[in-house]
């Protein structure tokens, strides 16, 4: 590709985590073609953090009704990417092929963008990226955020993605802003700072529909500068700063300075004590997220969930609860009878993880059975929109959805399953599920209610038969005696997109000799963690539930003890999983860790459950890694380096 081996330019991701807080960055730079307007060959850039892979363009579904820069869908990984051409987005024609696909991902969405070539990846300070000028800006539409200059003289364009992604997405974002709650308050304000003018807009619609005050700022250098004038002006009036601006909202990537050292500018001036710093950004990984708490940011917020912010907004501006001032995003449908209440309070959900509690959302395909989901992996429940049909698509794939800006598949539940006897006619509501970061939609006919249940009544389905069976994991049964079928998404998924592809994993030395136990209840993760377990050379042994799991490992310690040994000395690492029948990997785990027999042993969990409450209730109760559900390189890594370090321990 051009001479560049993708492999080296985008490896060592980890380290470049490093670069955040220190206002520098790293942007991976690219062509389209030669603009016809000024006879030159531009040369653009994309933060590295964004790009989750550069390779050759694949071949594209076609799909109608779809932005004119939209050239169609590539199924990547069994998930449904959009892929938009760069060049003609921005207006620069030119018939030369787009060879190279950049695959970014941006506010957990992930598309792909099509490029003529791609040059290296430049190291920089963000204080050597400037605001573009007036005409620069007028020229390219308004679509470059930040220039730079290289030592050739040539300078650099960083594209506004955000614009370009709201664009494209050709959606009505209307719903997203219903239900803010206005908070009858005249004495609240708010500055923020986002160098992207979609993304500004998009807060302050949210602030205005608040009722809150706003003062905005293109980049970290103008909020300070505009601070700093706060500053003096409360100074010489005598009065707290507090009493002018009552909370700072700032995005991470911003020319001049970013977020994280606007926030460490903020945090180190006595002068804002008490002004709560609220970080908005694109870059909403743990790492990210990580780093803004080490700078002194108050809260993460994740772009773009108005809902979201709003309702951090409420906590950090009156101390109140949001929940009980802020609907849900939900829209739900008429068969609730609490629609707004019905999916509220996710946070306090949250704290079942750990409780060996579940909330399941009760729902029909039309048939006489009922099902469930858990309700961690329910984004949304509306009517069916209206679904732009492709061709081409697995069975049971309706077609696609644009959602807020993502291009989403959807699926007839009652097709995929083979359900005979349900509706012929598209079923009338959409529940959106996020598994493993991926979201989808699920046709279904009808759904009920949410009900909390304790893992250990639901029971693995050994037992089950019928036509279902493969794609359910447990069942549950109500207090009238009906049973619940819960969904086995990871079977429905690997079935109609299919499996997650295991790549060549080296080896790991020693492994022959090294001992894992995992357990997950669904049989298509099974499949495909002993492969990754195969490739490394590591013998294994398995279980189908967390109670299981317990009985076995408890088994294992007796035997160890009786023979006058360690457990450790016959068991190097546990995986587990987070939902399970009879007991949840949250229990397990904490089981393990009480049981000084396994002293020693690391707990990895490994689950669709991909979240950030996820990933601090798996710490609450020990786990010594947490793994989102499937990507091989990242287990084959995780594992490979807790083996390594119980190894020297």
């Amino acid at each position: 590709m051009k001479g560049l081996i993708m492999s080296e330019l985008l490896k060592n991701i980890d380290a470049r985590t490093r670069l955040a807080g220190t206002n520098k960055l790293e942007i991976l730079l690219f062509s389209l073609a030669t603009d016809p307007r000024t006879g030159r060959r531009e040369t653009f850039g994309i933060n590295v953090f964004k790009v989750r892979e550069v390779i050759p363009t694949p071949a594209l579904t076609v799909a109608p009704d779809m932005a004119t820069a939209v050239k169609g869908m590539v199924s990547l990984r069994g998930a449904l990417v959009p892929v938009v051409d760069l060049s003609e987005f921005v207006g620069v024609v030119s018939d030369t092929p787009r060879e190279i696909m950049i695959v970014t991902e941006y506010n957990g969405r992930t598309q792909g963008f099509l490029v003529e070539s791609v040059d290296t990846i430049l190291r920089l300070d963000w204080s050597q990226m400037r605001v573009p000028p007036e005409m620069l800006t007028a020229n390219l539409g308004g679509l470059v955020t930040a220039v730079t200059e290289l030592e050739d003289g040539r300078l650099v364009m960083l594209l506004d993605v955000e614009r370009i992604l709201s664009e494209t997405a050709k959606s009505d974002d209307s719903a997203a802003f219903q239900d803010i709650p206005h908070l009858g308050r005249d004495d609240l304000t708010v500055l923020f700072a986002d160098d992207s003018s979609v993304a500004r807009g998009q807060i302050k619609r949210t602030l205005d529909a608040m009722g809150l005050h706003s003062i905005s700022a293109v980049n970290g250098r103008a909020a300070w500068d505009e601070l700093r004038r706060i500053a003096e002006k409360a100074e010489a009036a005598g009065r707290p700063v507090s009493d002018f601006i009552q909370l700072i909202l700032t995005d991470v990537e911003m020319p001049e300075m970013d977020g994280y050292l606007l926030t460490r500018s903020i945090k180190g001036d006595p002068r804002f004590n008490g002004i709560p710093v609220l970080m908005h950004s694109s870059l909403s990984s743990m790492s990210n997220q990580q780093l803004g708490r080490s700078v002194g940011v108050d809260d993460y917020i994740p772009k773009f969930e108005p809902h979201r912010l709003a309702e951090t907004l409420v906590y950090r501006l009156l101390g109140k609860n949001a929940s009980a001032l802020v609907p849900m995003k939900n829209a739900l449908v008429p068969a609730f009878t609490n629609p707004a209440g019905m999916l509220a309070s996710v946070d306090a959900r949250t704290k079942l993880a750990g409780s060996n509690q579940m909330e399941i959302l009760l729902f029909s395909l039309g048939t006489h059975e009922l099902f469930g989901i858990n309700v961690f992996k329910i984004r949304e429940v509306s009517h069916t929109p209206d679904i732009t049909r492709t061709p081409n698509m697995p069975r049971g794939v309706e077609g696609l959805v644009s959602l807020r800006g993502s291009v989403i598949p959807v699926l007839s539940l009652s097709v995929v399953m083979q359900l005979n006897d349900a509706p012929s006619t598209l079923a009338p509501s959409m529940m959106v599920a996020e598994y493993n970061k991926r979201n989808l939609g699920f046709l279904v006919e009808q759904v009920d209610r949410i009900i909390r249940v304790a893992w250990d009544k639901v029971r693995a389905t050994e037992s089950v038969t019928g036509e279902t069976h493969g794609y359910i994991s447990a069942i549950t049964e109500l207090p009238d005696g009906r049973l619940v079928s819960i969904l086995d998404v990871e079977q429905i998924m690997a079935n109609t997109f299919g499996e997650a592809v295991v790549g060549p994993l080296d080896p790991i030395t020693g492994g022959d000799a090294m001992n894992i136990f995992f357990v997950d209840d669904s049989m298509v993760a099974r499949k495909k963690i002993a492969e990754v377990l195969d490739k490394l050379s590591l013998r294994h042994k398995h279980a189908q539930n967390g109670m299981e799991a317990w009985t076995r490992l408890s088994g294992m310690a007796a035997h160890a003890h009786q023979a006058g040994h360690s457990v450790r000395e016959e068991l190097n690492l546990i995986l587990v999983d987070a939902e399970m029948p009879e007991m949840d990997g949250y229990v397990l785990t904490k089981n393990i860790k009480s049981d000084r027999r396994f002293d020693g042993i690391p707990v990895v969990m490994h689950s669709s459950l991909s979240s950030e409450a996820n990933h601090a209730m798996g710490k609450s109760v020990g786990v010594d890694a947490y793994v989102a559900k499937f990507d091989a390189e990242v287990l084959s890594q995780t594992l490979r380096a807790q083996l390594q370090m119980n190894t020297r321990n």
